[in-house]
Parts: C-alpha cells; sequence; structure tokens
C-alpha cells in the first residue's frame, strides 16, 4: 500500500525536475542573442526602444526584450517610373541607387519606418525627385545632359534623406526609353532633315558645275577657239557660202 505513494511522489519530483530543467533551458536561450556581421539589433523592451545590439553574441533580458536585426549593408535598389518631360513629353526612366543605412541611426530608423524603410521614405522620395528635375528639361536635351540630370537627382535626394538615417553611395539613370510617337516624330525629323541636306548638296553641286562651266567658256579666247576648230577641219569647204568670211579662217591684208 506504501508503495503507490511513493510512486507518486517519485513521478511528481521527476516531473518538477524536467520542468525546471526546460525552463532553465528556456531561460538560457532567451538571455541572448546573436547579431551577425553587416547588421544591428534594435532592442525593443516590452515594445520601447532600449538600445542597439552590434555585431557578435549579446545578451538581453529573456521573455522582456525582443530584438529587431536591422540590415546596414550596402542595398542597390532599383525602379523603373514614367516622368513627363517640360515639353509634355513621357519618358520612362530606370533608376539605380546604392544605399546603405547608418548605423548609428537605425534605432531612430526603425522608430519612424519599421523595417519598410524603402517603401515609406526611399522609393516615394526618389520618384518625387526625379519627376521634378526631368520636368525642367525639354525631351530633346535629355539624353545629352542625362549624366548631369542624374548628379541632380542624386544631390537634391541625399538633402532630403541625410537626416533619416539614409547613406547614399550612388544615384544612376541607367536606362531610358521615349514614346512610340515621340520615336516616330524623332525618325521622321531625320528623314526631312536628311532629304535637306541632300538637297542643298545637290544644289550646291549644280551651282558650282554652272560656275565652273562659265568660267571655263570665258577662259577660252577668240583664239584658242580657232585653233580648237582647225585642228577638227577636215580640209573639205562647205559647198554653199554665204559670202562673208569664213568661220574660222582670216586673212591679214
Amino acid at each position: 500500500m506504501n508503495r503507490f505513494p511513493n510512486l507518486l511522489s517519485n513521478i511528481f519530483r521527476s516531473s518538477n525536475f524536467v520542468l525546471i530543467i526546460l525552463l532553465a533551458g528556456a531561460f538560457m536561450y532567451n538571455c541572448h542573442t546573436i547579431i551577425d556581421t553587416g547588421e544591428r539589433g534594435v532592442v525593443l523592451r516590452l515594445g520601447k526602444l532600449s538600445g542597439v545590439m552590434n555585431e557578435g553574441l549579446n545578451f538581453k533580458m529573456p521573455f522582456v526584450d525582443n530584438v529587431v536585426k536591422m540590415n546596414i549593408r550596402d542595398v542597390n535598389f532599383s525602379i523603373g517610373t514614367e516622368v513627363s518631360s517640360s515639353d509634355i513629353q513621357t519618358i520612362r526612366v530606370d533608376l539605380a541607387l546604392l544605399y546603405s543605412l547608418n548605423p548609428e541611426a537605425v534605432g531612430s530608423i526603425y522608430q519612424v519606418y519599421g523595417k519598410r524603410y524603402e517603401e515609406t521614405l526611399v522609393q516615394p522620395t526618389l520618384l518625387e525627385i526625379a519627376n521634378s528635375i526631368i520636368a525642367a528639361y525639354p525631351i530633346e536635351q535629355f539624353v545629352e545632359k542625362r549624366t548631369e540630370i542624374s548628379e541632380k537627382i542624386r544631390a537634391a535626394f541625399v538633402e532630403k534623406t541625410q537626416s533619416s538615417g539614409i547613406v547614399v553611395k550612388s544615384l544612376l539613370i541607367t536606362n531610358h526609353d521615349f514614346s512610340d510617337e515621340f520615336n516616330r516624330a524623332i525618325e521622321a525629323k531625320k528623314v526631312a532633315e536628311q532629304g535637306a541636306l541632300k538637297a542643298k548638296y545637290d544644289l550646291e553641286r549644280v551651282t558650282l558645275e554652272a560656275e565652273a562651266q562659265t568660267r571655263k567658256q570665258r577662259s577660252l579666247s577668240p583664239l584658242v577657239l580657232q585653233e580648237k576648230a582647225i585642228d577638227k577641219w577636215d580640209g573639205k569647204l562647205p559647198v554653199y557660202m554665204s559670202g562673208k568670211d569664213l568661220p574660222f579662217i582670216t586673212a591679214n591684208p
């Protein structure tokens, strides 16, 4: 009869021991975290920003602290959009932004934007600036001044986001395309310009040839003409004469 209570007591003790082991394991597991290279850990204590962890092994308060890892490596953000030139022509542009997060500002970035900073800060700001700057140029200047436009967009983006913790490495317009209507207009314009150049060339050629012929005729004196006629004469006189001097023989008295 005494064996049954003893058995229950042993089971209870064993269960408590296992429970203690499990709780200790959970405690040990939740009292530290590892932050990888190229990351920072934003510490939220009961939902409130408490600090930022650097790379490596870090300790935290179990069941109280929550750590959100933030990437501080370089990020290549690309986006395509349609913008309007100053003459209301549509241009399709592809933008490539190389940026990173300031390691010292990841806490404030998370406070304001969470982990959606690309959606709420980077993308809308970049599109707004690109539209504003490209709208100051006529479409025919876009290709010629594309590098200048890229630099203006980069400078404006840096100015607007530097206090937010975004570090800009480079910004480029990697590709562009005009509307089909404008491409057809450009092609027609080129054809017309080529036709005008050809007509101008033909006119100049004809004018030069006519001027050369005129100069040639002026340079031929009557004696030279007579000499040429004698060289070509076959020695036969014409059957009928009008009584005038021969056309190319004159006699000195």
